[in-house]
C-alpha cells in the first residue's frame, strides 16, 4: 500500500519523461504504450496502487480510453492540476478519475462542469446536448446525480426545456432507457414538452404509411404523466390519442395497447379531481402528486446576487415565497457573501415577483435562518419588517406550523438529518387544534414518508389509510402542493437548513452523503421539521 500522501501534490513534471522513474506503461485506444511512475500515480489512486504492490502490474489497460486523457490523467497525477478540460476529453477524463479513484479530480470534473454550465448564458441545443449527454453518461455509469442537477438548473434557468426536449426526441429510436427517463424528469410537470413532438413525430409517420408505434416512443408514453397533459392541454392530448387510434387500427395489440393508455391516463386524472383518501386500490398510494415539490434544487452559485433574485423570481422550481429567500440565503452562504445591500429598488423589485406569482406572505420568525450570521447584514431584517412579505407572530395569514418527531417504522428519534435517508422512514406530524372542528378520534395530522438516498432521495405524504392508526388521521385538506419542508436544529446556534437549494442527498461507498454548506453541522445536532401548509388551494 502507497503511503498515507495528501494528494493533489506537485510531484514535478520534470519527471513525465524520465526512464528511471516510469515504471508503468498505459495502453490507451490507439495502440500507444504512455509510460509513468508507478510510485506517483499510486499515490493518487488506490485502484493503481492495488494493481501494482499487490496484483505486481507492470502495465494497465486504459484501451477505453484516448491517448490525451491518459496524459491529461497522468500530468495531473504528477502536478496536482487540473488545468481546463476540453469538451472532447471530458468524458474520458471524468471516467479515468472514477474508474481509477483519483478523488480529487473526480471533484475537480465536476467543478469544472459546473464552470462550463456557468459559462453558457443563453439557450444553445449544443450546450445543452453537451450537459445533459454528460450528465445522462454520469448516471448511467457512475450512478451519480450531482452532475445531472447541474445541467438541468442550467437548461431550466435559460427556459430551454421545450426546445431542446423537442430536438433531443429527433433521434428517439437511438436513445436509451436511462436517457429517455431523464427526459421526463427534466419536462417535469410540462408533460406537454414531450407528447408535442412525439404526436408530430407520429403524424408524420402515419402520412407515409406506416403502422407502428416504435418502441421508445412507447416507453416515453407509458411513463410520462399523460394525466397531467390532459389536465393542462387536453387538446394536445387529444390529438396524441387521435393519430394514436391511427396508427394503430391495424393490429389488435397495439388498438388495445392505446385504449389502456388512454384508460389509465383519464382515469388517473379523475382520481386527482377527487380525495386522494379511500381509493379503491392501495397501487396509487405514492403517487408522485404526493412528492413533497420544493425539495432537493440546485442554484448557479455563480450568478450574481441580482441575476439570482432574477432567476427565482421566474424559474418554475420556485412555489412560493419562502422558497425564493431561501434560495438568496443559501446563494449568501455558498457565497460568503451576507453584506448584501437592500435598496428600495430591490425591495420593490422582490414585492413585484411576490404579487407576480401570487405567494402568500410568510411568518417573520421563519426567515431567522442562522443567528450568527444575522449580524454580518440587515437584509432579511428588514425584509421580517416589511409587512409586505412577513406577518407577525400574531397575525393570521393562512399558514400553521407543526413539529414534528421522526419514528421508523420500529420507532426511535434521530440526531443526525441524514438518517432520514438511509433507509424508508415516517415522520408523524399533528395538529394542535382540530381540523374544520373535526370530530373523528385521535388527531389530526399526516404522514410524511421518505425515499432513501440509495432509491433517489424523496420526501412524500402518505395519504393512504392504510399508513394511518387510531391515533393520527389524515385530511384531504393537506396537500403535498402545498407544503414547504424546512429543517431547523436545535441549540445555540439557531440554523435553517436549506432542503430546497442543497440538491438531492446520494448514497456513495455505503453511506449518505449530501452538499449541503460545509459549514453547517447537520450530522450531529439534534433537528426538528418546520413544515408550512396552506388550507386553501392557492399558491403558497
Amino acid at each position: 500500500m502507497a503511503p498515507n500522501v495528501s494528494v493533489p501534490m506537485n510531484f514535478g513534471r520534470h519527471l513525465l519523461n524520465s526512464p528511471t522513474h516510469s515504471t508503468l506503461e498505459l495502453k490507451t485506444n490507439n495502440g500507444a504504450a504512455v509510460c509513468a511512475s508507478s510510485v506517483i500515480l499510486s499515490f493518487n489512486s488506490p485502484v493503481i496502487d492495488h494493481m501494482t504492490t499487490t496484483l505486481h502490474l507492470t502495465s494497465v489497460d486504459m484501451e477505453e480510453f484516448s491517448e490525451d486523457a491518459v496524459r491529461y490523467f497522468i500530468d495531473a497525477a504528477y502536478s496536482g492540476e487540473s488545468p481546463p478540460i476540453s469538451r472532447v476529453l471530458f468524458r474520458d477524463i471524468n471516467k479515468l478519475a472514477n474508474v481509477f479513484e483519483m478523488s480529487w479530480l473526480a471533484t475537480r470534473c465536476v467543478e469544472q462542469f459546473a464552470d462550463i454550465a456557468a459559462a453558457i448564458k443563453g439557450p444553445s441545443y449544443e450546450d445543452f446536448f453537451f450537459l445533459f449527454e454528460e450528465a445522462a453518461f454520469v448516471l448511467t455509469n457512475l450512478k451519480s446525480r450531482e452532475m445531472v442537477e447541474i445541467a438541468f438548473t442550467k437548461i431550466q434557468s435559460l427556459n430551454g426545456q421545450q426546445d431542446f426536449i423537442s430536438r433531443y426526441l429527433e433521434n428517439l429510436s437511438y436513445l436509451t432507457c436511462q436517457q429517455l427517463d431523464l427526459i421526463i424528469e427534466l419536462a417535469g410537470t410540462k408533460v406537454e414538452f414531450v407528447v408535442k413532438p412525439l404526436t408530430e413525430q407520429l403524424t408524420s409517420s402515419l402520412s407515409k404509411g406506416e403502422t407502428v408505434v416504435p418502441a421508445n416512443c412507447k416507453y416515453l408514453l407509458e411513463n410520462s404523466e399523460l394525466y397531467l397533459c390532459h389536465q393542462n392541454n387536453i387538446e394536445m392530448f387529444e390529438k396524441l390519442f387521435d393519430v394514436l387510434e391511427k396508427i394503430t387500427n391495424e393490429s389488435l395489440a397495439d388498438t388495445k395497447w392505446t385504449f389502456q393508455l388512454h384508460r389509465k391516463s383519464v382515469v388517473k386524472r379523475g382520481r386527482q379531481s377527487k380525495s386522494l383518501v379511500g381509493s379503491s386500490t392501495s397501487t396509487d398510494r405514492l403517487e408522485d402528486v404526493n412528492v413533497i415539490p420544493n425539495l432537493f434544487h440546485t442554484l448557479d452559485y455563480s450568478m450574481t446576487f441580482d441575476e439570482v433574485v432574477d432567476w427565482l423570481g421566474k424559474s418554475e422550481q420556485v412555489t412560493n415565497l419562502m422558497m425564493f429567500f431561501e434560495g438568496l440565503w443559501t446563494w449568501m452562504w455558498k457565497n460568503k457573501n451576507f453584506r448584501v445591500e437592500i435598496s428600495p429598488q430591490l425591495l420593490q423589485s422582490i414585492y413585484e415577483i411576490k404579487e407576480i406569482r401570487k405567494w402568500n406572505r410568510i411568518m417573520d420568525h421563519w426567515l431567522n435562518f442562522d443567528r450568527h450570521d444575522f449580524h454580518k447584514s440587515n437584509f432579511f431584517g428588514i425584509i421580517k419588517a416589511d409587512r409586505r412579505f412577513c406577518s407577525s407572530a400574531f397575525e393570521k395569514d393562512r399558514w400553521i406550523s407543526l413539529d414534528g418527531q421522526v419514528h421508523s417504522f420500529s420507532g426511535g428519534q434521530y440526531s443526525s438529518i441524514l438518517s432520514l435517508f438511509e433507509k424508508e422512514t415516517k415522520v408523524a406530524l399533528v395538529c394542535s387544534t382540530t381540523v374544520n372542528n373535526c370530530s373523528k378520534p385521535g388527531k389530526c395530522g399526516f404522514i410524511l414518508k421518505t425515499v432513501p438516498a440509495k432509491d433517489g432521495a424523496n420526501i412524500k405524504l402518505c395519504t393512504d389509510p392504510i399508513d394511518y392508526s387510531d391515533k393520527i388521521h389524515y385530511h384531504e385538506e393537506f396537500q403535498a402542493k402545498n407544503m414547504h419542508i424546512s429543517i431547523f436544529t436545535t441549540g445555540t446556534k439557531f440554523t435553517n437548513l436549506p432542503l430546497s437549494w442543497c440538491g438531492r442527498p446520494e448514497f456513495k461507498s455505503g453511506k449518505v452523503c449530501w452538499n449541503v454548506p460545509s459549514d453547517m453541522d447537520y450530522t450531529q445536532r439534534k433537528w426538528t421539521i418546520h413544515l408550512l401548509i396552506s388550507l386553501r388551494d392557492d399558491k403558497l
